[in-house]
C-alpha cells in the first residue's frame, strides 16, 4: 500500500511538472504575441501603466532590454521539438507509469522540451527570473539531464548490463553519486550564457552512455530477440546526435584556437540550432518501445536519418578541412575549398555502400534492410544463371535477416533435395518449426521449402517474416524455372548422346549392309546358282536319255529345284521363318529350338504372347526380339558347351521381353567381342531397346533384350550392358 501510495504521489508531481512545462512553452510566446497582436499590445500596456506587480515585466515585454529571437524558423523547430517531447511525455504518462523506465523517460522527455527552448529563455530572463519561475526552470534542467541519463542507461528493461558487475548497496552509491553529480552540473548550467554545455550533455555524454550499456546489452548471451532489436535501434538514434555534437566540437575548438575564420565561426555558431532536429528521433525511438506500437517504417526511417547524419557530419569536416587548410595552402581562395569538396563528393559516393552496410548493420543487424534485399535480388537475377539465382535468394536471406544459416530444400521422389544452402553445409532435412520454415509452390502446388536457423531464444521481426515470406513466394517460380532447365539440359544431353549413337550406328550398319550385300553375293554364287548351273547341265543330259532313266533325272532335277527355290526364298526374307513375316513369334521361336535340338541341345520355349501381333511396333519388335533369340541360341550351340537351353519371351511394360540362358562354360570378355552380340546391339538400338548380357566362368550366359511396342520409345535406354 506505501509502494502504491509513494508511487500515485510521483504520478501527481509529474502531472504538475507537465502543466509547469504549458507554462514555460506559453512564456517563451508571449514576447512574439505582445508584439505581433493589437490588442495582447494594448494589454501590456495597460497593466506596465497600472503600476502593480506585473507592471515590469509587462514594459519589459514592450520595450525588451535584450535582443529576442521572435517568429523565426529556428523558434518553430524548437517548439515543434517541444512540442513532440511534451506529447510522447503525457502518452507515457497515462500508459506506462508503472514502468521505471517509462517514468524517467516521461519526465525526461518534459524536461527536455523545455531545456531546448530558446524562447521560453528569453522570457524567463526578460522578466527578471521570478523566484517560482526560476524553481521551475532549473527543474526542468534537473529532471531533463537526470532522468534522460538514466533513462537510455536502464533501457529497455530498468536494468544496467550484467558487466556493469555493481550491485547492491555498492550500486546504490554509484548511482546516487552520478545523480548528485549531473544535478549540479544541470542546476548550475544556463541555456543562455552556456549553451555549449547542453550540446555536449545531450549530444556527447548521454549518448556516449548510452551506446556503452545497449553495446554491452548487445552482447549478452541471455538478451531476448526484442531487447536485442531495442537496443539496436537505440544506438541508431543516439548515432546521429554524437556526430553533430562531434563536428560542433571540431569547429568550436578551430574557433578557440583562431583557425578558419568567419566560416567555421558561422558553423560553431550554427550547428546548436541543427541539434533538436537530430535529437528528435531518440524520443520518438524509446517512445516506439516502451508503448510497443507499431509504427511502419520507424527502423527504414531511422536507418535513412543515420545514413544522412552520417554523410552530413563527413561534409562538414571535410569543409572545415578545406577551410582550414585552404587558409595556409591557398591564401583563403575559394577555389581550394570547392577541390576540396569535390574530392570529398567523389569518396563519399564511394562509401555511400560502405555507409549503408554499416547503418544497417546497427540498426537492422544485417547488411540489408528489407526493401534494399528484395532490390538486390531482383537486380542480380538478370545477370545469373538458374542455379545461381537459387544462391542469390539464400544468400540475400542471410544479409537481410537475423538468420545464422538459410537452406532451400526442393521436394523430390517423396523426400528433400537440398538445392542451395549458405553458408555451405547444415542439415540434409528441413525444419519444419513455425517461423523458421516457409513452403514454396507453384501453382498451387507445394515444391519445397526455405528454411532458415537462428540463434538461441532469437525470432524474426514482423517485417523480416514478411519478407521471407515474400521471398518464398518469389522462389516459386525459380524453383519451377531451375527445375525445368535441369530437365532440359538433362534432355539435351541425352539427346545429344543419342545423336552420337546414331552416328555410330549408321556407320556399323552401312558396314553390315555391304558385309550382307558380299554374303549374299557370295551365298547365290556358292549355292542357289550352282545348283541352277547344275539343273541346267542335267537337263540337257535328260534330253538324250531314255524314259525312265530320264523321268529318274528330271525327278532329281525338280527336288534339287525344291531346294534351291527354297533357298532363294530364305534368302529374300533375310533368313528369317516364312511364319514370323505374319507377326507369329511362336512359330519362328520353334523352328529356333528345333536348330537347338538338332544341335544335341535340350530346350524349353515358354511364351507370354498375344495370339495375333497388334499395336504400333509389333512387326518390329517381333523380329528384334526373334533376331536376339536367334543369335542368342546360336552362340550357346558355337561357344557354350553346355546341354540345356531356355527361352522366354512375354509382353511386358509395353514392350517385348525376350531372355535366351544357358548351362554352358560362360564367358570372361566383354559382349561386344563376339560379332553376333554387336550386331544385335545396332539392331535393337536402332528400334529403341536394350540389351543385358550376364556371364561369368562356370555360370552359363544369359542374354536378356528388351524392345518397346512403339518403335523408339525407349530411346533414352542404355542400349547394351554386360553383368
Amino acid at each position: 500500500m506505501r509502494l502504491r501510495s509513494g508511487s500515485s504521489i510521483l504520478r501527481v508531481l509529474a502531472w504538475v511538472y507537465a502543466v509547469g512545462l504549458v507554462v514555460w512553452l506559453t512564456l517563451g510566446l508571449l514576447p512574439v504575441v505582445v508584439t505581433g497582436i493589437g490588442p495582447a499590445a494594448d494589454a501590456a500596456r495597460s497593466i506596465a501603466g497600472s503600476g502593480g506587480p506585473l507592471a515590469g515585466p509587462a514594459a519589459e515585454l514592450l520595450a525588451p532590454a535584450m535582443p529576442m529571437t521572435g517568429l523565426t524558423g529556428v523558434t518553430l523547430l524548437q517548439y515543434a521539438f517541444s512540442a513532440l517531447n511534451l506529447v510522447l511525455g503525457v502518452v507515457l504518462l497515462v500508459r506506462c507509469w508503472d514502468e521505471r523506465v517509462a517514468r524517467l523517460l516521461a519526465v525526461g522527455l518534459l524536461g527536455t522540451a523545455a531545456t531546448f527552448n530558446l524562447p521560453s529563455h528569453e522570457a524567463f530572463r526578460l522578466i527578471g527570473s521570478p523566484w517560482p519561475i526560476s524553481l521551475l526552470h532549473f527543474s526542468f534542467h534537473i529532471a531533463s539531464g537526470v532522468c534522460y541519463l538514466w533513462a537510455v542507461m536502464l533501457f529497455p528493461d530498468g536494468r544496467l548490463p550484467r558487466r556493469v558487475g555493481v550491485s547492491g548497496r555498492p550500486l546504490f552509491a554509484v548511482a546516487l553519486a552520478v545523480t548528485v553529480v549531473v544535478a549540479a552540473i544541470c542546476w548550475w548550467s544556463d541555456f543562455l550564457l552556456h549553451p555549449q554545455f547542453f550540446v555536449i550533455f545531450f549530444g556527447v555524454l548521454i549518448p556516449v552512455a548510452g551506446v556503452t550499456m545497449q553495446t554491452w546489452r548487445l552482447r549478452e548471451p541471455v538478451a531476448s530477440a526484442q531487447d536485442r532489436r531495442n537496443a539496436r535501434l537505440l544506438v541508431g538514434a543516439l548515432l546521429p546526435a554524437l556526430a553533430v555534437a562531434a563536428l560542433w566540437a571540431v569547429a568550436e575548438a578551430l574557433t578557440l584556437v583562431g583557425v578558419g575564420g568567419v566560416p567555421v565561426a558561422n558553423l560553431a555558431a550554427e550547428l546548436p540550432d541543427l541539434f533538436p532536429a537530430v535529437f528528435a528521433i531518440v524520443p520518438v525511438v524509446l517512445f516506439v518501445a516502451l508503448v510497443r506500437y507499431r509504427i511502419f517504417g520507424l527502423d527504414r526511417l531511422l536507418s535513412r536519418v543515420l545514413v544522412a547524419t552520417v554523410l552530413l557530419a563527413a561534409t562538414g569536416l571535410v569543409y572545415l578541412a578545406a577551410v582550414v587548410t585552404g587558409g595556409v595552402l591557398a591564401a583563403d581562395g575559394p577555389w581550394w575549398t570547392v577541390l576540396v569538396m569535390a574530392a570529398a563528393a567523389t569518396a563519399l559516393s564511394w562509401g555511400w555502400g560502405l555507409v549503408r552496410r554499416q547503418v544497417n548493420r546497427i540498426v537492422f543487424g544485417q547488411d540489408l534492410d528489407p526493401t534494399a534485399a528484395m532490390g538486390t535480388l531482383i537486380s542480380g537475377l538478370d545477370l545469373l544463371s538458374r542455379a545461381d539465382e537459387l544462391d542469390q535468394v539464400v544468400d540475400v536471406v542471410v544479409r537481410a535477416t537475423r538468420a545464422r544459416r538459410a537452406q532451400l530444400f526442393q521436394a523430390r521422389d517423396g523426400g528433400w533435395s537440398r538445392l542451395a544452402g549458405r553458408p555451405p553445409g547444415g542439415p540434409a532435412d528441413p525444419d519444419p518449426t513455425p517461423g523458421r520454415c516457409w513452403p514454396i509452390s507453384y501453382d498451387g502446388q507445394p515444391i519445397g521449402v526455405l528454411t532458415i536457423e537462428l540463434g538461441p531464444g532469437e525470432r524474426l521481426p514482423g517485417a523480416q517474416a514478411a519478407l521471407l515470406a515474400d521471398l518464398a513466394d518469389h522462389a516459386g517460380l525459380l524453383l519451377h524455372n531451375a527445375t525445368l532447365a535441369d530437365h532440359l539440359q538433362r534432355q539435351v544431353r541425352r539427346l545429344a548422346d543419342r545423336a552420337d549413337q546414331l552416328r555410330t550406328i549408321r556407320r556399323r550398319m552401312v558396314r553390315a549392309q555391304d558385309r550382307e550385300r558380299f554374303r549374299l553375293e557370295r551365298n547365290l554364287h556358292d549355292g542357289a546358282q550352282q545348283t541352277l548351273v547344275a539343273a541346267m547341265i542335267e537337263l540337257r543330259m535328260a534330253a538324250g536319255l531314255a524314259v525312265p532313266a530320264g523321268a529318274r533325272t528330271l525327278t532329281a532335277i525338280r527336288e534339287s529345284l525344291r531346294d534351291a527355290g527354297r533357298e532363294l526364298h530364305e534368302l529374300a526374307a533375310g533368313g528369317l521363318p516364312a511364319g514370323l513375316a505374319d507377326g507369329d513369334l511362336r512359330r519362328g521361336l520353334a523352328v529356333i529350338a528345333r536348330s537347338a535340338e538338332q544341335a544335341g541341345f535340350a530346350v524349353t520355349v515358354s511364351t507370354d504372347l498375344p495370339a495375333t501381333g497388334t499395336g504400333v511396333g509389333w512387326s518390329d519388335a517381333a523380329v528384334g526380339i526373334w533376331f536376339c533369340c536367334s543369335e542368342a541360341v546360336q552362340n550357346a550351340i558355337k561357344h557354350s558347351g553346355g546341354q540345356r537351353i531356355s527361352i522366354r519371351v512375354s509382353v511386358q511394360d509395353g514392350g517385348i521381353a525376350g531372355t535366351v540362358a544357358d548351362d554352358g562354360r560362360g564367358m570372361e570378355s566383354a559382349p561386344g567381342s563376339f560379332g553376333g552380340i554387336r550386331g544385335l546391339d545396332d539392331r535393337v538400338a536402332a528400334l529403341g531397346g536394350t540389351i543385358t548380357v550376364r556371364s561369368a566362368p562356370d555360370t552359363g550366359t544369359t542374354v536378356h533384350g528388351f524392345i518397346p511396342l512403339g518403335g523408339d520409345a525407349g530411346a533414352d535406354r542404355a542400349v547394351i550392358g554386360h553383368a
